[in-house]
């Protein structure tokens, strides 16, 4: 045999006894090229997935929860209500005035009516609290007593009213966030609510202080109507005195 082909068989015979050898690693440039390039999108889309998931959860968190309104929460009250001041109904029958509720408008209200010394019965009837003219003479004065703190207390409340608006008004615009203003504007319709609320009970009083006026002519027709009805078990003869000429 000759030594060139000696060499060969033990080249030969190395491979054979050797397979691994042939799986040498290869980079492969394109294909490391295109895994670089997805790996770097894939790494944008999951930062870009990470944003929109924050803004969302800042989103729920403008539109959700609640806000606090406690400063506008007691605007329409102004410091005195409608709801204070005794049952007209009962006033009109001739029912006790309780000033109580009221607080300084019906303190200041008892001292003006207690000023005009008023009388209790404009009959002196001992039945006064069932005459038609005393009962509607007595739901008169408990009116106006009420009328009188009535006006008092809206023309307070009102000036009172007036400024927690316009204070109000000056805070529009300053809410952190959507659920904030959302939250304000409702409330500020609620005590828009009640502040047309109190302007009803204005307007009640203005017709109760009618109907006492209506009342009192009507009880004052019924006197006269009665003064000129003739009633036989009522008539008492008497003898005409004789005159006496000088």
């Amino acid at each position: 045999m000759s030594k060139k082909r000696f060499i060969v068989a033990v080249a030969a015979t190395l491979v054979l006894q050797n397979p691994a050898l042939a799986q040498i690693p290869v980079i492969d440039a394109a294909t490391l090229t295109q895994a670089t390039t997805t790996a770097a999108n894939t790494a944008a889309i999951m930062a870009s997935n990470q944003q929109i998931l924050t803004t969302v959860q800042k989103t729920l968190t403008a539109v959700t929860g609640n806000r606090s309104t406690s400063a506008l929460s007691s605007i329409a009250s102004g410091g005195f209500s409608m709801s204070s001041i005794p049952s007209l109904s009962s006033l009109l029958g001739g029912g006790t005035l309780s000033m109580g509720g009221l607080g300084s408008f019906g303190s200041m209200a008892s001292t003006i009516i207690n000023g005009l010394n008023l009388v209790k019965s404009l009959t002196g009837s001992a039945t006064a609290s069932t005459n038609a003219t005393d009962v509607a003479y007595v739901g008169a004065v408990n009116t106006a007593a009420a009328l009188t703190a009535a006006i008092a207390g809206a023309q307070s409340a009102s000036t009172t009213r007036g400024s927690s608006f316009t204070t109000a008004a000056g805070t529009i615009g300053t809410a952190a966030d959507i659920k904030g203003s959302i939250d304000a504007n409702s409330q500020l319709q609620v005590q828009t609510g009640q502040t047309i609320n109190e302007l009803i009970g204005a307007v009640n009083l203005t017709n109760s202080a009618l109907n006492a006026a209506a009342q009192q002519d009507l009880a004052a027709q019924s006197k006269v109507a009665n003064m000129f009805t003739y009633s036989p078990t009522a008539a008492v003869l008497t003898t005409a005195p004789t005159t006496i000429t000088p």
